[in-house]
């Protein structure tokens, strides 16, 4: 018995990524328009996975899909992970269980290189000084929508995040909460770093704060994270869930620090 990669149109990818996600095809069709994709079938011609290419500014290119459950989704999710390598050179994966499990992405090659985290505890009290001449301004005070999308950029050097847009400065696009979240910048008035939150189920869902790269040596990354945390607080939440990826172990340690416990942690291997 053999597993067969073909490559895939983006008519034929997005229902296939809509089963895998559970998903509504509308939801998930963007993943189907990167660089490359691939059907994976049985001897029968039944699919039994997909996988499509996401670009990445500094990380080459993510792996979206994945393998269906069941007996064979360990050679298929390896079949799949090894055929993107070979096109794309550059490529990484969430290990997602239900997707691309840990050990099919070792098989084909892929290494660790850092985790997605939910850090989970009481909405920490702590303050820290800012950086000279930084500022700390809601997202609400009209900002410029330039200046916007370059706080976005601050992550994208991160493995796991992706090229900022216009798009990503919505609300319902970006999944925040503009009198929730803030946006530091310098005095010149350039986008220093960005820390976004919204509400879920009771407690406030922080994105962990993106920080411009000569600025991460400073208080900025915390200062931008407990100055959501005092916003949460006058909102009444007591509880946050922190959820990250491409952090390093001295940024995760910092907030392990301030109360949290970590709730989830799945592995981000790469290859290439």
């Amino acid at each position: 018995m053999s597993v067969t990669i073909s490559p895939a149109q983006p008519a034929e990818l997005t229902p296939v990524l809509a089963a895998l996600y559970g998903a509504p095809e509308d939801v998930v069709a963007w993943m189907a328009s990167g660089p490359g994709a691939w059907l994976a079938r049985d001897e029968a011609g039944e699919v039994l996975g997909a996988v499509g290419l996401r670009p990445s500014p500094a990380h080459g290119a993510e792996l979206m899909g994945g393998a269906r459950p069941g007996l064979r989704q360990a050679e298929v999710a390896t079949a799949l992970a090894r055929v993107a390598r070979e096109a794309a050179g550059r490529v990484y994966a969430f290990a997602e269980t239900h997707l691309f499990p840990l050990t099919a992405l070792k098989a084909a090659g892929y290494r660790e290189v850092g985790a997605y985290r939910v850090l989970v505890g009481p909405t920490p009290t702590a303050s820290v000084p800012l950086p000279e001449g930084v500022r700390l301004l809601p997202i609400v005070d009209g900002l410029n929508l330039s200046t916007h999308v370059a706080a976005i950029a601050t992550y994208e050097d991160r493995i796991g995040h992706h090229a900022a847009t216009p798009e990503h400065t919505a609300p319902e696009v970006g999944g925040f909460d503009p009198e929730l979240s803030l946006i530091a910048v310098d005095t010149e008035g350039r986008a220093a770093g960005i820390c976004s939150a919204s509400t879920r189920e009771g407690h406030a869902h922080i994105g962990a704060p993106g920080v411009r790269p000569d600025l991460r040596q400073t208080n900025l990354r915390a200062a931008l994270l407990l100055g959501v945390c005092a916003l949460v607080r006058a909102r009444g939440l007591g509880e946050v869930w922190i959820e990250s990826w491409g952090d390093t172990p001295e940024e995760v340690s910092q907030d392990l620090s301030l109360g949290l416990g970590v709730e989830v942690e799945e592995p981000i291997l790469a290859a290439g």
